[in-house]
């Protein structure tokens, strides 16, 4: 028997020879008969988690969970060598609910581009601009992001359903009354700022959960989980031209009101935290927010060039179908759409390849190259005059730009620790808040004071270059400091 083995052994005999009761939480003293084999059992089923337990010396069964257990686990939670994640078929639902989620609530934003030209057609005879109508995209991104201020702490002290549920209505009914409005403010409060509300709630869930589940293969987790804003933008990238063209934009509205309610309310449902599987009850700690990540150089470095993609991630996705219609000659709904549609559907590998190559090659540096990629992507489309051309830019983007989305998770916690992801979490998206609230309008004046979509391009150009070097220099700040690049 090698060392290591025999640490692990000795180590599984204290935990089980502690005489706790999982069941009732009694003295197990008075029944020692048969404890010999109970703990040869216990020894040779080891827990499916394997890496939840590396360095600690303890072996779990899965036999030793507690029952009855209803505490809300607080993201913020130290995991004790008593207390590893579960893993197997129950880790994977989370992912779909997960997956579900998030094709449901951010892949609406993904083709927001869509009603963006619809709204511009109806309220353009009311003198309103593109810079007007923009703001209904940019108030449901900046609240996506910005709202994780309010909505990380609710779950650190609450618990994760009720951020799941909360997101599941409020964002169902912001969508629901966005279809019964009659003036444009009226979609600034229903499709802007009730929809980002719990975009909000619901990305944050989906981007806070899984990670707690998985380690080796946290990247490919999450690129399968935000692969559903991929899948969601290339189906609604069809579906909802479709059902604006057969029915109209108010009936499409209250259709995708009642489906982002089924998917968001299931995801509510079967996604929660691992539990505590062995040991007495161990008390989570309900930290509101731990700033101390605050004075770390790197987290500095993470936290600018996520500032910067903010600024960056949804200009394409507002503008193409408009840049399709002025500049290539294409129809603004359907072609503008199918291109919405092969971003998305690019996206979705995309996202899952990233993960994977993320958890090879070290996030960071896949990050970092996937920055600098969708910066020439970006280059393409200032030049873009042909649908080829145009086709070509959408697959570049697609495939890189929501590399943010798959890999945040796993750079916050090689950066903070898993014991602070959720303030890590909460304190980047925030960071996303004035980018997506103001480049909306920011890239419609560009284009309004210019003439054309060349600087607009450019601008998003140069976001995600300046993004890319600063994740290069994270990548050398961890090199010096000898913390390990790879999450």
């Amino acid at each position: 028997m090698s060392a290591e083995k025999a640490t692990t052994n000795s180590s599984s005999t204290q935990v089980n020879e502690k005489g706790w009761d999982h069941h009732r939480g009694r003295d197990k003293s008075h029944r020692r008969s048969g404890s010999h084999t109970r703990r040869s059992i216990s020894l040779s089923r080891r827990s499916s988690f394997e890496s939840a337990v590396q360095g600690n010396g303890v072996v779990l069964a899965k036999n030793e969970r507690l029952h009855g257990s209803s505490r809300p686990t607080s993201i913020n939670a130290t995991y004790d060598e008593d207390v590893v994640m579960e893993s197997g078929w129950r880790g994977h639902l989370v992912v779909f609910g997960g997956f579900l989620s998030i094709l449901a609530a951010i892949g609406f934003v993904s083709i927001s581009g869509i009603f963006q030209a619809k709204w511009l057609e109806i309220y353009s005879a009311q003198g309103k601009t593109a810079s007007d109508i923009s703001f209904i995209s940019s108030l449901a991104n900046g609240f996506q992001f910005g709202f994780t201020l309010i909505g990380g702490p609710i779950m650190n002290r609450f618990g994760y359903k009720v951020i799941l549920y909360s997101g599941s209505i409020i964002g169902s009914a912001g969508l629901l009354l966005a279809s019964w409005t009659t003036e444009l403010w009226q979609l600034y409060i229903t499709q802007g700022i009730m929809f980002g509300i719990g975009c909000s709630f619901i990305n944050l869930s989906a981007t806070a959960i899984p990670p707690l589940w998985y380690d080796k293969h946290r990247g490919t987790a999450m690129g399968i989980c935000f692969s559903g804003a991929g899948i969601g933008g290339l189906i609604l990238g069809f579906a909802i031209p479709a059902l604006i063209k057969a029915l109209d934009i108010y009936w499409t509205l209250r259709i995708f009101a009642i489906f982002h309610f089924v998917c968001t309310m299931f995801a509510a449902i079967v996604m929660r935290g691992p539990r505590q599987l062995s040991g007495p009850p161990v008390e989570t700690k309900k930290v509101v927010m731990d700033w101390k990540m605050m004075r770390d150089p790197g987290f500095i470095l993470w936290l600018l060039a996520a500032t910067m993609f903010g600024f960056a991630y949804a200009v394409p996705f507002i503008y193409i179908p408009d840049f399709a219609k002025d500049v290539v000659g294409l129809d603004a709904v359907t072609d503008g759409g199918a291109m919405l549609s092969i971003m998305s559907a690019c996206s979705a590998v995309g996202r899952i390849i990233v993960g994977m190559a993320g958890d090879r090659l070290g996030s960071i540096r896949i990050a970092s190259l996937s920055f600098m990629i969708t910066g020439g992507g970006c280059l393409i489309w200032m030049f873009a005059t042909t649908k080829g051309a145009l086709i070509a830019f959408s697959v570049v983007y697609g495939f890189f730009s929501g590399t943010f989305f798959t890999l945040v998770a796993s750079i916050t916690a090689n950066i903070v620790g898993l014991a602070s992801l959720g303030s890590g979490l909460t304190v980047i998206l925030v960071t996303n808040t004035p980018g997506n609230l103001f480049t909306g309008p920011i890239a419609g004046m560009t284009f309004e004071s210019t003439g054309g979509y060349k600087a607009m391009a450019g601008y998003n150009a140069a976001l995600y270059f300046a993004g890319g070097f600063l994740l290069f220099l994270l990548m050398v700040y961890n090199h010096y400091t000898r913390r390990s690049a790879k999450a």
